[in-house]
């Protein structure tokens, strides 16, 4: 499978399913199962690149702004979130980890593992059988270094756009607020 038609697959469902994250995914699980199983496997593994993209401090961070502390678990389901939201999305987030607030709209379904498991159900939907799953290829840390998110100065500097949406809805907890206590 070509990067083209995984991306073409991605933001097909997207254009279909609009902004009902779950709908993306149940949208996605009916495409995949229409594919030959060599090609859900070669999905997958473009689904696995893509989110080794943005294994990043800065994203990571700016997640973690926006959504809470993340545990390896749900920081996976906001790298499959973003992934979700397609191509130029992934772009927009990697260029610059302040545009993640674009998708607060959506930010209630950031956590959900909505898209874990699809490639294996669409597999076994196919064939009887799981694929085998060679285990992970990606880095052991997220690349670049971790901001300080208890230094209030330095993170309103780094991430501009992300304070500007935790001061307009002051009932998201600030990191830094709870290092001052």
């Amino acid at each position: 499978m070509e990067w083209g038609t995984f991306w073409e697959i991605v933001e097909h469902a997207r254009a279909v399913a609009g902004s009902d994250t779950e709908r993306v995914a149940q949208v996605l699980l009916c495409r995949l199962r229409e594919l030959s199983p060599g090609e859900i496997e070669e999905f997958q593994e473009h689904w696995e690149q893509a989110q080794d993209e943005l294994y990043r401090w800065p994203i990571h961070d700016a997640a973690t702004l926006l959504l809470g502390p993340l545990d390896d678990d749900a920081l996976f389901a906001v790298q499959d979130w973003i992934v979700s939201h397609g191509r130029r999305t992934i772009q927009h987030v990697q260029d610059d980890p302040d545009n993640l607030v674009e998708l607060m709209p959506d930010r209630h379904n950031a956590r959900i593992d909505w898209f874990g498991g699809l490639t294996m159900e669409a597999h076994i939907a196919v064939t009887g059988r799981p694929f085998a799953v060679d285990g992970p290829d990606s880095p052991d840390e997220p690349l670049g270094t971790a901001a300080d998110l208890t230094d209030e100065i330095s993170t309103r500097q780094r991430f501009p756009r992300v304070v500007a949406y935790l001061d307009a809805n002051t009932w998201i907890k600030r990191l830094w607020e709870s290092a001052a206590s």
